[in-house]
């Protein structure tokens, strides 16, 4: 198991350590932002007080894992090249894009492979039509249910703030029936926005007394459903987009980014032991959620991460990963720093001179 090391310290001033009485280069990490990157400028730069893996490439051999488990959910990710594969072969029809995604079903998160699934067997009736005509098609049974799931949410939201006194319900009530009209509306030019609902109760927080009841309000709000975690929500947002960019979008959050352990938002630094690759929905979703509050939504983490550690392993032992023999032990320390020990991985079994 590893033991716990503090792998960061905010602003210190203690030179870098040395290993092995060997003068560590000074090398400048630089990492390629992707899609699901998160861009927020640095606000300070956490000095490492420990850092065997100064000038071993950066992101490169990271990227290069390719087809391995994500840590987080556990889906085995997808490449850059896979996903030019299906932008280039989604042709204009159902048909064809169904020929294409098939071979990456298996990459899918759970929620694309569900809508992958309604698409394949409408598409069987009319495969002619694109997805985009099939989404629209049967839009108004899942706007139904969609509707259904926000009022349900609104309805407890309600429910939880009779705890507050009259006048905080007021307002509670004045938020929910805003939100309500916007779900009902049937023009077009006004988007439910799952966001906007959520600040909306945030604004509200320094006029609520009981602050525990506020975290239930505001937690509940946070169920609202998105074309991420929902079947409908993805069928009424996508129902307005391209065939092309629907076929993209079942497989685009399954291809493996750069996730920095400790967010580069909070001042994360561009070194491989702070590198993970992840799917990008699971990065996206994430954005600067402290780890440990992290693995606590998602318990599944501690499996998954030790499932990308073992096969990073397996991957140095083969020689696929020259050079790279420090990694697996440097990230099972940053996860365990960060996630306050919830992550303790076990890093075993690596060949010498690997």
């Amino acid at each position: 198991m590893i033991q716990p090391l503090k792998i960061f310290s905010l602003n210190s001033t203690k030179p870098i350590q040395q290993t092995n009485n060997t003068k560590l280069p000074h090398v400048s990490f630089a990492t390629k932002p992707d899609t699901f990157e998160k861009t927020v400028p640095q606000k300070s730069i956490l000095a490492p007080a420990y850092v065997p893996f100064l000038g071993y490439a950066h992101d490169e051999q990271v990227r290069a894992l390719g087809h391995i488990v994500c840590p987080c959910c556990g889906i085995e990710m997808m490449t850059q090249e896979d996903m030019h594969d299906v932008s280039k072969n989604l042709g204009c029809t159902s048909k064809e894009a169904v020929k294409t995604l098939d071979k990456y079903e298996k990459h899918m998160r759970p929620i694309e492979k569900e809508c992958f699934n309604l698409l394949k067997g409408w598409s069987e009736e009319k495969p002619d039509a694109n997805f985009r005509d099939l989404l629209r098609e049967n839009k108004a049974p899942q706007l139904a249910k969609l509707q259904e799931k926000q009022n349900t949410i609104l309805d407890t939201v309600n429910e939880i703030s009779k705890q507050l006194s009259e006048k905080e319900q007021q307002e509670i009530q004045k938020v929910t029936d805003l939100t309500r009209k916007l779900v009902a509306s049937d023009d077009k030019e006004i988007k439910f926005k799952r966001k906007s609902f959520i600040k909306d109760v945030e604004k509200l927080e320094p006029q609520i007394s009981n602050k525990e009841v506020y975290a239930q309000i505001h937690q509940e709000a946070e169920k609202m459903p998105t074309s991420q975690n929902d079947v409908s929500a993805f069928v009424v947002k996508y129902s307005e987009r391209s065939h092309k960019e629907i076929g993209e979008r079942l497989v685009k959050l399954s291809v493996g980014t750069i996730e920095h352990i400790h967010p580069r938002s909070e001042g994360g630094r561009n070194v491989p032991g702070n590198y993970m690759l992840e799917c990008g929905g699971c990065n996206h979703e994430r954005q600067s959620i402290p780890l440990g509050d992290w693995v606590d939504a998602h318990p599944e983490m501690k499996e998954n991460s030790q499932k990308y550690i073992d096969e990073v392993i397996k991957r140095i032992n083969k020689g696929e990963m020259k050079g790279f023999s420090f990694y697996p032990e440097a990230v099972a320390k940053t996860l365990y720093h960060e996630s306050n020990g919830k992550l303790n991985l076990k890093v075993e079994g690596i060949k010498a001179n690997a």
